[in-house]
């Protein structure tokens, strides 16, 4: 505080941080945006950047994302690295701003170049795509590397999927499957379900029903709908976990709550085929544990 009031930009944007996360303070928006204010005054780029997320999340002020572009971009002309990344990802999904694939890869490579592991993943995909860049698997599979390298699970799995998909690389399971470790570990839903897959079909790694529906489980828990109806179906078979209708009903119903229209008509018919072998008072426990589990955000989902 002494030093932000002495004019220190450094201490403003840290203390606007700490007044914005409740840090050994309570709360206060406002104070936060006066001190980043304060730092872009003398143009900080850190307090610029983080001026512009207090916009782009709508946190003191009305959601501006024009506003929170301006000043990202403030920052990025700074070399701010998490600004370019920013920047780059609303041109990518058109935030704020018309989409424009060749504005946002230039401002992910400017960012990845700093080492920003999601930048470097997001350029990866450019490539792997073409969106904004001439398709090139080479330049995919580089930056998708040093992205799953820094170990940022979206980047290991995506490097993974290279693999599977024999992407501008032979194919290789048990490389796809060594990345999809890697990132279901850090909870990585795709990689999880992915994993999981590879786990059932032996893809890779040996077959190993417990395992996969561990991963399934996991998955499940994080909402991907897939994963809900397939640890369904092993709860109802007893396939690497115990045998449980009632737990098989209940994520089958999740799923059902979840999908899409196509497999929601596939869960409803897994789930009304376990009836036949359940009671009324066990459908009824299933029914109402579902929705037990929805509400708490997967928190509470054991009978």
């Amino acid at each position: 505080m002494e030093r932000a009031r002495s004019g220190d930009p450094v201490a403003q944007t840290e203390l606007g941080y700490v007044y914005a996360v409740g840090d050994g303070v309570e709360q206060n928006f406002p104070e936060a945006l006066k001190w980043f204010l304060a730092g872009t005054r003398q143009g900080y780029a850190d307090a610029q950047y983080n001026y512009g997320n207090m916009f782009a999340n709508g946190f003191g002020v009305p959601q501006d994302l024009s506003e929170a572009l301006n000043w990202y971009r403030l920052a990025a002309a700074q070399n701010h690295m998490r600004a370019q990344y920013n920047l780059g990802f609303m041109y990518d999904n058109a935030q704020g701003v018309e989409q424009d694939y060749a504005e946002a890869a230039k401002w992910y490579r400017a960012a990845a170049e700093q080492g920003h592991s999601a930048a470097q993943n997001a350029l990866g995909v450019m490539y792997k795509y073409g969106y904004g860049v001439s398709q090139d698997y080479a330049e995919a599979l580089k930056w998708l590397k040093i992205s799953a390298e820094s170990g940022y699970p979206t980047g290991q799995f995506n490097l993974g999927a290279m693999y599977v998909n024999a992407t501008g690389v032979d194919q290789d399971y048990a490389e796809a499957a060594r990345w999809y470790e890697q990132a279901a570990s850090r909870g990585n839903l795709s990689a999880q379900f992915s994993l999981a897959d590879m786990y059932i079909a032996g893809h890779g790694v040996e077959r190993n029903y417990p395992r996969a529906g561990e991963l399934y489980l996991a998955a499940a828990r994080q909402g991907h709908s897939e994963a809900q109806y397939n640890i369904g179906e092993m709860y109802a078979a007893g396939y690497g976990v115990e045998q449980s209708y009632v737990l098989g009903y209940m994520w089958a119903e999740i799923s059902s709550r979840t999908s899409d229209v196509f497999h929601r008509s596939r869960a409803n018919r897994n789930r009304d085929a376990m009836t036949q072998q359940m009671s009324q008072e066990q459908v009824a426990e299933a029914k109402a544990l579902a929705s037990r589990c929805l509400d708490s955000g997967y928190r509470d989902c054991k009978p």
